[in-house]
């Protein structure tokens, strides 16, 4: 806790900085955030629906904007089903040409009686021309019927190197430790090697590789934690500029290994859309994806999502 406390006093200090930068750049204007949304189900029948609004007194564009939120959080599995209120502190400050900068948020949490501190926030930065490096920190619930009936909560800490090897190639790997809050803690390791396929097209061939381990397997039925996990994957991106739109995807497949069990397929697919940045009229994001891989039942778990954001400057 003590270096997650010093991670964002280190975050609102730079963003006074910059506040105090944009007043004598520019004038700010405000926003409102609504409707946001947020809905997911898996193979598992559990199904999330998270509703969000929120108000931006400090408003520039659509990636540097401070203010606060509410969001009402619904899950649903079978007859069972739980609410939370969400109330947040947020500023966003990231560069639309390098996407270097900070997002931190800092949130209070009430569900089944169960009380929590929650964040998600980053900081990245140019190390050397190139080389950039991230650091982040995560809290929040564990979204299963068990772990949020029982108010499990995770803390997810780490950093990540980014590093152009040759004009066309980059390489990025991220380290970290998950702490549950039921004593069982994940050290993970993920890896991208990327490929400029067709740099004209935005198209790149990628690389993926993750793997982690519980060190605590005697925790049942609050998620999914083998002994160890781990996945190899080979995908196709692409990102493109169209009328100041920017328009991604990502297409992957691979195997992956759980415990000593043969290995098995998994799958990912995403999609994403941006609206232009700057626009006074209203930035709108919006994002959807499917991913096959290992769960409680098995390795054929999968789940799906669907995600929006709408922000209105005036």
């Amino acid at each position: 806790m003590r270096s997650l406390r010093h991670f964002i006093l280190i975050l609102l200090l730079l963003n006074m900085a910059s506040g105090v930068y944009a007043q004598e750049e520019q004038s700010t204007k405000q926003a409102i955030s609504i409707p946001n949304a947020y809905i997911a189900s898996d193979s598992e029948g559990f199904s999330t629906y998270k509703y969000n609004a929120g108000y931006m007194p400090l408003y520039e564009h659509g990636e540097k904007y401070t203010g606060v939120s509410y969001q009402h959080n619904y899950f649903t599995q079978g007859s069972w089903d739980s609410s939370a209120e969400v109330y947040t502190l947020f500023t966003k400050a990231i560069n639309p040409r390098t996407s270097l900068g900070y997002n931190l948020s800092l949130g209070y949490n009430l569900q089944n009686g169960h009380k929590l501190l929650t964040t998600d926030s980053n900081y990245s930065l140019h190390v050397t021309d190139s080389t950039k490096a991230e650091f982040f920190v995560n809290r929040d619930r564990v979204e299963t019927q068990n772990a949020l009936n029982n108010g499990i909560y995770y803390t997810f800490g780490g950093a990540s190197i980014e590093q152009q090897i040759i004009e066309r190639l980059t390489a990025i790997v991220m380290a970290g430790n998950m702490y549950f809050s039921d004593t069982n803690t994940r050290p993970t390791v993920r890896a991208k090697l990327i490929y400029d396929l067709i740099p004209d097209y935005g198209v790149t061939a990628q690389l993926r590789y993750r793997q982690f381990r519980d060190t605590n397997t005697n925790v049942v039925n609050n998620y999914f934690n083998p002994n160890e996990y781990s996945e190899t994957m080979i995908a196709f991106g692409a990102r493109k500029r169209i009328a100041g739109w920017i328009l991604s995807g990502t297409a992957g497949v691979g195997r992956q290994a759980v415990n000593q069990d043969p290995s098995t397929t998994t799958q990912l697919y995403e999609f994403a859309a941006t609206s232009p940045i700057a626009s006074n009229d209203c930035y709108f994001k919006t994002r959807a994806g499917y991913g096959k891989s290992a769960g409680f039942l098995g390795p054929n778990y999968f789940y799906r999502y669907v995600m929006e954001e709408l922000i209105i400057p005036f």
